[in-house]
């Protein structure tokens, strides 16, 4: 496995199992942008902002804020349908590729540097720690576990 594919498992991995309630504050902040743009970015064409909604599992009106302020950093270009006057479409700009990329040389870089200095096993016992942790908070909220893990044991 090459080492991008490696930080891609592992950043994955990471989101899917860290500890929600923990880091919610960091979620509702950051989540938006993001997610939308790498949610572009991925797409072919224009998506429609409902779509992007659904997708992610984020609210329309987060979805409404993030798109706002993509529009005025000039990320994202939104546009009324041809077809369907109701719908909003979405499409990320050149500017808006150009900053995904380096927002992902950024964590990528970041993630290979705990690698070689903490070690990739220590970073997947923490992955593993940090599922079990998110497990517990699951349980004493009563709510059913989200995202995947291979851990099932607390």
């Amino acid at each position: 496995m090459d080492a991008r594919q490696r930080v891609r498992d592992f950043l994955k991995r990471f989101y899917e199992n860290r500890p929600k309630d923990f880091f919610k504050e960091l979620d509702d902040s950051e989540r938006g942008m993001y997610m939308v743009m790498h949610m572009l970015d991925g797409a072919d064409g224009d998506t429609a902002a409902g779509d992007i909604a659904n997708t992610l599992g984020i609210s329309t009106p987060r979805v409404a804020a993030a798109l706002n302020v993509l529009e005025k950093k000039g990320y994202v270009k939104r546009r009324t349908s041809e077809t369907d006057r109701r719908r909003i479409n979405v499409k990320l700009t050149d500017s808006g590729r150009r900053e995904i990329a380096r927002c992902d040389k950024e964590i990528f870089d970041n993630v290979e540097y705990l690698f070689d200095t903490v070690g990739e096993k220590d970073m997947n016992e923490f992955i593993r720690i940090a599922s079990a942790i998110n497990k517990a908070l699951v349980i004493k909220n009563g709510e059913r576990a989200a995202g995947g893990s291979d851990n099932k044991t607390l």
